[in-house]
């Protein structure tokens, strides 16, 4: 019975580490070429000059990393999802509702969208200030101080 007692305790780290490797975000790299047509099309026509460094998939989404540092999420039909500008830069503009670029001029000149993201709502953007900024789907805006959960 002591020795039972014993090992219980390294019986117990032993389930809890393979519990834990297995609720890992299954997260696989993967070569670029498996990502969808319209992810590849997306990052020539908004990125012509940065080069696909890594791509990870999990079941439903592909993370990309460019080489300028941007980072890009996409569903797995290839739809993005969320776009992150590389540290002190801006994402393009045309790929969103032309909406929230005048609201932008209007309200925040010159200053850039560092990340943006489709939520149910419509866009959770972010600008270089760290202000977040929710639009409708098509480019109305509704709200400052978004709650990215929405």
């Amino acid at each position: 019975m002591k020795k039972i007692l014993r090992l219980l305790p390294l019986l117990l780290i032993a389930v809890m580490g393979i519990s834990l490797s297995s609720c890992s975000d299954n997260d696989e790299p993967v070569s670029s070429r498996e990502l969808p047509s319209i992810a590849k099309d997306f990052i020539i026509v908004n990125y012509p000059s940065a080069s696909i460094v890594s791509v990870e998939k999990d079941k439903s989404e592909y993370d990309v990393v460019l080489s300028d540092g941007t980072k890009i999420e996409f569903n797995k039909n290839g739809d993005w999802l969320e776009v992150e500008a590389a540290p002190t830069k801006s994402i393009p503009t045309g790929f969103y509702p032309y909406k929230i670029d005048t609201y932008l001029q209007e309200n925040f000149q010159g200053l850039g969208i560092t990340e943006i993201t489709r939520v149910d709502r419509g866009y959770d953007v972010e600008i270089s200030t760290g202000t977040e900024l929710l639009f409708a789907h098509d480019g109305s805006f509704i709200m400052i101080g978004v709650d990215r959960r929405q």
